[in-house]
């Protein structure tokens, strides 16, 4: 790796938010294939704890997907499926593990 391809955010020191490291990280994502977190630790030059806080704030507004030790990007239509099926409590389907499954009719 380059020296320039790390990405250290010392201008923002210890008062960098939770909103700039999410869209750092967020960008540093690409469409084509899943990024190791492992990579993303490398290229960030953070500490693997904030990059998984991070990936963690991420995964629950559903931007991406986090698969053991890789991440990917969401598509705009999986987000917007998975964002209405989440605020919508009469929805007939939920996921579960990442299978789409039927509610139970009563």
């Amino acid at each position: 790796m380059k020296k320039d391809e790390t990405i250290h955010m010392r201008e923002w020191g210890n008062n960098r938010s939770d909103c700039d490291v999410d869209w750092t990280l967020y960008h540093m994502l690409t469409d084509e294939k899943p990024v190791m977190i492992t990579e993303l630790v490398k290229r960030s030059g953070w500490d693997r704890g904030i990059v998984e806080a991070s990936l963690s704030r991420l995964e629950n507004n559903h931007m991406i997907a986090v698969m053991e030790n890789s991440v990917s990007l969401l598509s705009l239509s999986d987000m917007l499926m998975l964002n209405e099926m989440m605020h919508t409590p009469n929805m007939p389907i939920y996921i579960e593990n990442g299978v789409i499954k039927a509610k139970k009719q009563c």
